[in-house]
């Protein structure tokens, strides 16, 4: 029996996971809702389902067995505790929100009810990740390192209130790697740098394909930059390791996302599609690459859940993502405080 699927926000992180659920056996999206009604439609139209201007008609006309949630951060909150309402199994893209109190309160409805969830952090579903993680099983870590440097994007990503800035809207997905392989952070201080020169042709107006919010409110956000143009982290996890962080949005000759970990026995370089091995043997350095398969998984992962009810094998749940987003939190507390914030 197919997977009825319903979408809350048709933006370009929505139409990318509905172009993987294609490719998934069993699974039917079957409804489409945004604040941008033709936006719907326009993708309902692509995978054969309907098109609503609001998820609370969404949810109460269709029959669903399940739901995505890809919408701006600002907007988390009630369409998660719609959802939660009808006792409906959910994915939902990352930063969870922009507040601890409103995931808190999500957490709370959501192991009330019994609910299944499944949160966006698709590079820990990377062959590469097992790999990593088996090898330090048996190895001192000295030290590790991490950036994610890109260019700018425009739309409600530069208004620090709606994305939380690259440190909780981008970078998350370098702070969950961090945490999926380490552990939790015990500690955070960091600083920021603003003041580089930024224009409406310096940015990417629709990179983000403005998902679930109309055009123009997503225009009048264009000229209203306030984001960090780079931040810098210093950490410490609770089993000790060390670690720094860096990510910029005003690398706008690059995109780059890197986790450097420095062991006694050896160097694991990650760089999302790959991971290099960097050793001595026999007195001579080497160095071994090996290829990720970045065929998505996390789609698959999640809908399979639904079908059976077990959600172990789901690797970030709503409760361990929240951990990952309290580091941006943090980092944004430390950086407005200069103070060092524990977690």
């Amino acid at each position: 029996m197919a997977v009825k699927i319903g979408f809350i926000g048709a933006g370009g992180n929505a139409n990318w996971h509905m172009d993987m659920i294609e490719d998934v056996p069993d699974a039917q999206i079957v409804a489409v809702a945004d604040l941008a009604l033709d936006r719907a439609q326009a993708t309902a139209d692509k995978h054969n389902a309907k098109a609503y201007a609001s998820h609370k008609t969404m949810l109460a006309d269709e029959d669903l067995d399940c739901c995505y949630i890809s919408i701006p951060p600002h907007q988390h909150g009630e369409p998660e505790i719609d959802v939660i309402q009808k006792g409906l199994p959910f994915f939902v893209e990352k930063p969870l929100a922009l507040r601890q109190d409103l995931m808190d309160d999500i957490l709370e409805r959501i192991e009330k009810h019994n609910i299944g969830t499944c949160v966006g952090y698709q590079i820990r579903y990377l062959d590469i990740m097992d790999q990593a993680k088996e090898m330090l099983k048996n190895t001192f870590i000295n030290a590790v390192q991490g950036h994610y440097v890109c260019g700018a994007i425009g739309g409600w990503y530069t208004r620090l209130a709606l994305s939380g800035g690259q440190i909780t809207e981008q970078a998350t997905h370098m702070l969950d790697l961090m945490r999926y392989v380490l552990g939790d952070v015990e500690w955070i201080a960091a600083s920021k740098r603003q003041g580089a020169v930024v224009t409406a042709d310096s940015l990417d107006a629709t990179a983000l394909g403005a998902g679930s919010e109309s055009t123009e409110t997503a225009g009048l956000q264009l000229h209203d930059y306030n984001i960090w143009d780079a931040t810098t982290l210093l950490m410490r996890f609770r089993s000790g390791v060390p670690a720094t962080f860096m990510c910029s949005c005003q690398v706008n000759y690059m995109f780059e996302v890197l986790f450097d970990i420095f062991t006694t026995d050896f160097r694991l370089k990650i760089d999302y599609d790959k991971m290099t091995v960097i050793r001595k043997i026999d007195g001579e350095t080497q160095s071994e690459t090996i290829q990720a398969d970045t065929s998505p998984k996390i789609d698959a992962t999640f809908i399979e859940a639904v079908k059976t009810g077990d959600f172990s094998k789901v690797r970030s749940s709503y409760r361990d993502a929240i951990e990952s987003l309290r580091v941006s939190l943090a980092t944004l507390e430390a950086v407005q405080t200069g103070t060092i914030v524990k977690l």
